[in-house]
């Protein structure tokens, strides 16, 4: 009989790419997935695996470059967020989760927005499983928020980075968690490594990612005497700290089975033209934590 499982999945914008690997290596291994919850990015890998359409995806993901980031980020002068996401959103709509509703997906799924009016998470486990996506992800200040009648819905984040207490877990499910706010310097160094690609193939990564900050930096950095902001990675971190606390207070409160730390040093809440190598290093990582957590169990049923 299969172990079940009743997986979360955290936000880290990015690094939730991290995820698809996880899913990877638990459906290798055998456990089989029996719900699942998850916040932001964690909604969206979620959802589609729900959906049955995480495969082509993460297909997608991999061939993404950063001259496809800036095609899709449709800017807009607007106080409510510089990007209106038309572009990203027909494609998650048209290619991913069409019309389907969460109540008709194959495995309970639950996804986490913020009422920015109510102040309240807004908690979606039936209806349009495109409406939970795009709110779930809608990082405030970046993406315009979702409105719902009288709702504004942001990311999940700001309120719960790591939805455990809404993953529709059985009795006999173990709760796994996988954390996209771990800490691990030593993947500094290996976050480099990973680009250190041959000269060309780098040379051009780097030419379009500059590309793509130039333009961005017309918008948003601004300068006191002496020092420059940078808007975009100062939002970044202050909204990485934020979370990175969140979600560690709420390991601690629930206690999951099987927690899988991703660092936060793996890669920026931007760097989505790493999508393959993210992919690799979650499903690199789960490996340790389900070797470690299974040989506990072997030992605590032979004694």
């Amino acid at each position: 009989m299969k172990q079940k499982v009743a997986l979360v999945l955290g936000s880290g914008g990015a690094r939730g790419l991290a995820h698809i690997g996880v899913i990877e290596e638990l459906e290798a291994r055998g456990y089989e997935i029996s719900s699942v919850a998850g916040t932001s990015m964690g909604a969206m890998v979620g959802g589609f695996y729900a959906a049955g359409v995480l495969e082509p995806f993460a297909k997608r993901m991999c061939k993404l470059t950063m001259r496809d980031l800036w095609h899709y980020m449709d800017l807009t002068i607007s106080s409510r967020g510089f990007v209106k996401g038309d572009r990203i959103f027909k494609t998650i709509h048209e290619e991913f989760t069409h019309d389907v509703n969460i109540e008709d997906l194959d495995i309970p799924f639950t996804a986490v927005a913020t009422d920015l009016v109510s102040h309240q998470l807004e908690v979606f486990d039936k209806g349009s499983l495109f409406t939970a996506v795009r709110a779930s992800i809608s990082v405030p200040d970046v993406f315009t928020p979702v409105e719902v009648g009288k709702k504004r819905l942001v990311d999940g984040a700001v309120i719960s980075p790591i939805p455990i207490p809404y993953v529709k877990r059985q009795k006999d499910d173990i709760l796994v968690v996988v954390n996209l706010s771990g800490d691990d310097k030593s993947y500094e160094e290996q976050s480099k490594k990973m680009l250190r690609k041959s000269g060309k193939e780098i040379k051009k990564k780097e030419e379009e990612k500059q590309t793509l900050h130039q333009k961005l930096a017309q918008f948003f950095t601004f300068q006191m005497p002496g020092i420059k902001f940078d808007y975009l990675e100062t939002m970044g971190k202050t909204i990485e700290l934020m979370q990175r606390e969140i979600a560690a207070l709420t390991i601690r409160n629930h206690q999951p089975d099987i927690v899988i730390d991703i660092p936060f040093q793996l890669a920026t809440p931007w760097e989505f033209e790493r999508s393959a190598e993210i992919r690799a290093a979650g499903r690199e990582i789960a490996v340790s934590a389900l070797d470690a957590w299974e040989e506990k169990r072997l030992i605590k049923s032979a004694g």
